[in-house]
C-alpha cells in the first residue's frame, strides 16, 4: 500500500517511535532519558553517602534507618558535639562558596522554572547538595530529598543548555530532573510525577505528564537496582475504607488543616526573624542552632535527623502518648529554626513527621474513648497525608506518595478525604504553601492559574456596572436627544415606566433617522423608541450565556435588571473579554 502521508499508529520500537520525530523534539525526548538515568545514579549516591556519614558521625545507623538507636546509644557529649560540627561545617562551607546556602531545594526549583527560565548552575546544586547531605547525616532535623531534587533539576538544566533546547523545553526538562530525584529518593515514581506536576509545574496537562513520568520511572528503576527495591516505610496492611473511617476523616482534615497552616507560619516566622542581614548572624546562627537541637537531643534524640525511625513507630503504633504530643511540636521548631539559620535540607520528610505523629495522637486519644476505632498507625498514615497536602497545598500527589511511600492502599478513601480537606483549610487559612511562601519573602512572582469558571462567582453581577442613564417613558424625542449629545462613548439611553419597571434601551446609534425629522421632536416620546429586541440579564447570568447573547444581538452593552424587573445596571462586552474568564 502507497505510503499516503498519514501519521503512523502503531511503531515497532521505541527507536522506530524516536526516528519519526522531527530533531527538536528526538533531543528533548533523548534528554529526558538522560536525566531519569543520571537524577536516578545522583540520588543513589548521595543517599549512599548519607549512610556513610551516619555511620562515621554516631558509630551506626549504616542501613540509613537505624539512626536513632545509634544518637540513643551515643554519649551526651556526642549528642551536642555532633550537631555543632554540622553546623560549623555549614558556616565554612559558606565561606569557601563566599554567599549562604540557606534555603530547601523545592522552593529554588519553582524559582528557577517561572524566574529564571529553568536556569540552574549544576556545580553549586551539587555542592550545596553535599553540604546538605552531611548535615543531614549528622543530625541536623531536615529532609534529604532536598539535595536529590536539586541535584537533579540542576543536572536537567545541565543537559538543556549543552544540547541548546528552547526555554519552555527547559523548564519541562528541570521539572523531570526534580520529580525523578524524588522517584529515586523514596521510591514512589507516581507520587513523584504528579509531585512535579500539581507543586513545580501547577498542571495536570496531557503534553507535560509523559517526560515526567518517563523520567521518574527510570530514575526509580535506577534506584532500585542500586539501593534495592521496597518502600521507604515498611508497616501492616490497614483496611479501614468504611463509612466510619471516612467520618473520622472528615472529622481529622480540618484540624489537621489548622496544624499545617501553623507549621508554615512558624517556618516564615524563624526564617523572618533569622535571615535579616548581618555578617555575625550568618556566621553564628548555623552553629547555634544545631548546638541547641543537639542540647535538646540529650532528652529527645528523636530530633536528630530526618526522623525516619519516629514515624515508622508511630505508623505502627508503638510510640507513647507523651511522645507523641510532645515530638511534633519540638520538630516543628527545631526544623524552623534549624533552616532559618540556614542550614540547607528540605522541608518534606519533617512535614511527614509532624503529621504522623500529630496524627498518631489523635488516634490513641480516640481509642481511649472508642476502643472499636481504626488502628492508631492507621491515624498516623492519615496525619501524615493530611499535613503533607496541608503544607504544599497539592492533595493530589500527597495521596499517591503516602501510598507508594506505605505501599497501603486500605486507607485510601479516608486519605483522599482528609487530604483534600486539609489542603482547603490550611490555603483558606494562610494562602502560602511550605514551598510558595519562600517566594513570597524573596518577592519571586509566580504565574496566577485561573481557577474554573464555575468555581467563581462568573456571572453579570460581577462584570456589571451599576446604574445606567434613564428616561421617563413619556419624555419627548428632544429630550431623548439632548440626553444622547451627554453620554459616554459605548453607553445607550434606558427607559423606565414610572412606577421604576424597566421598558428597554434606546439604541443611541438608531436615533439617527429620527434626527433630522423636525417635525416629530413634540410628537414622538421615548417608549416609541424602545428597542425591544435587545435581551436583559439577571445578575446571576453566567458569562458563557452573556458570550452567547452579545454573538447573537451585536451591541456593546446589555441592560441588568433584578428579580422585580428593575434596571440595576449595564454590561459590557469589553468587561466579559477583559475579566468574564474567556
Amino acid at each position: 500500500m502507497a505510503d499516503d502521508g498519514a501519521p503512523k499508529v502503531r511503531y515497532g520500537s521505541t527507536l522506530d517511535f524516536l526516528r519519526s520525530l522531527p530533531g527538536p523534539a528526538r533531543r528533548f525526548w533523548l534528554l529526558v532519558v538522560a536525566t531519569g538515568l543520571l537524577a536516578g545514579l545522583g540520588a543513589a549516591g548521595l543517599l549512599l553517602a548519607l549512610r556513610a556519614v551516619q555511620h562515621v558521625a554516631w558509630g551506626g545507623g549504616g542501613s540509613g534507618h537505624g539512626l536513632l538507636d545509634a544518637v540513643t546509644g551515643a554519649s551526651g557529649l556526642r549528642r551536642v558535639l555532633v550537631p555543632t560540627a554540622a553546623g560549623l561545617l555549614v558556616v565554612l562551607a559558606s565561606a569557601v562558596a563566599r554567599r549562604p546556602l540557606k534555603g530547601h531545594g523545592t522552593a529554588g526549583i519553582i524559582e528557577s522554572i517561572w524566574a529564571r527560565s529553568g536556569r540552574m548552575p549544576l556545580p553549586w546544586a551539587l555542592f550545596r547538595g553535599a553540604v546538605s547531605i552531611t548535615a543531614v547525616g549528622m543530625g541536623a532535623p531536615l529532609g534529604r530529598e532536598g539535595a536529590l531534587l536539586s541535584s537533579g533539576a540542576a543536572t536537567a538544566s545541565a543537559l538543556s543548555t549543552r544540547f541548546q533546547i528552547g526555554p519552555e523545553q527547559r523548564r519541562l526538562l528541570v521539572a523531570c530532573g526534580a520529580s525523578a530525584g524524588m522517584a529515586a529518593a523514596y521510591n514512589a515514581p507516581i507520587g513523584a510525577a504528579l509531585f512535579g506536576l500539581e507543586v513545580l509545574l501547577g498542571s495536570f496537562a496531557l503534553e507535560l505528564f509523559g517526560p515526567i513520568v518517563i523520567a521518574s520511572v527510570i530514575a526509580t528503576a535506577v534506584a532500585r537496582l542500586l539501593t534495592g527495591d521496597r518502600p521507604a516505610y515498611l508497616i501492616p496492611h490497614y483496611a479501614v475504607g468504611g463509612g466510619e473511617a471516612v467520618l473520622v476523616a472528615v472529622l481529622l482534615g480540618p484540624l489537621l488543616g489548622v496544624a499545617s497552616s501553623i507549621y508554615v507560619r512558624t517556618v516564615s516566622a524563624f526564617s523572618d526573624v533569622l535571615e535579616k542581614p548581618g555578617r555575625f548572624r550568618m556566621l553564628a546562627s548555623p552553629v547555634v542552632a544545631m548546638a541547641v537541637v543537639g542540647g535538646a537531643a540529650l532528652w529527645f534524640p528523636q530530633l536528630l535527623g530526618n526522623g525516619y525511625d519516629s514515624v515508622n513507630a508511630a505508623l505502627v503504633g508503638q510510640l507513647p502518648l507523651v511522645l507523641l504530643l510532645v515530638l511534633p511540636w519540638m520538630k516543628m521548631v527545631a526544623t524552623a529554626g534549624t533552616a532559618g539559620a540556614g542550614v540547607p535540607g528540605g522541608l518534606f520528610t519533617p512535614s511527614l513527621f509532624f503529621g504522623s505523629l500529630l496524627g498518631g495522637a489523635v488516634g490513641h486519644l480516640v481509642h481511649q474513648v472508642m476502643p472499636n476505632a481504626p488502628p492508631e498507625g492507621a491515624f498516623a498514615l492519615l496525619g501524615m497525608g493530611a499535613v503533607l497536602a496541608g503544607t504544599t497545598h497539592a492533595a493530589v500527589s500527597a495521596v499517591l506518595l503516602i501510598f507508594e511511600l506505605t505501599g497501603d492502599y486500605g486507607v485510601v478513601l479516608p486519605l483522599m478525604v482528609v487530604a483534600v480537606l486539609s489542603a482547603a483549610v490550611s490555603r483558606r487559612i494562610w494562602p502560602q504553601s511550605l514551598y510558595t511562601d519562600v517566594l513570597r519573602r524573596r518577592q519571586v512572582a509566580l504565574p496566577q492559574l485561573q481557577p474554573p469558571s464555575w468555581l467563581t462567582r462568573a456571572d453579570a453581577g460581577r462584570l456589571m456596572e451599576p446604574g445606567a442613564v434613564t428616561l421617563r417613558e413619556d419624555a419627548s424625542l428632544d429630550e431623548v436627544m439632548a440626553t444622547w449629545l451627554e453620554l459616554a462613548p459605548g453607553h445607550d439611553i434606558h427607559v423606565v415606566a414610572p412606577d421604576g419597571r424597566y421598558l428597554g434601551p434606546i439604541l443611541v446609534e438608531r436615533l439617527r433617522g429620527h434626527a433630522p425629522d423636525h417635525r416629530r421632536l413634540r410628537r414622538t416620546a421615548a417608549r416609541e423608541l424602545v428597542d425591544h429586541s435587545i435581551p436583559r440579564v439577571r445578575e446571576d447570568t453566567a458569562t458563557s450565556e452573556l458570550a452567547a447573547l452579545f454573538a447573537r444581538v451585536g451591541v456593546e452593552r446589555l441592560p441588568v435588571v433584578d428579580a422585580g424587573g428593575r434596571l440595576v445596571g449595564t454590561v459590557g462586552k469589553s468587561e466579559l473579554l477583559s475579566k468574564g474568564l474567556f
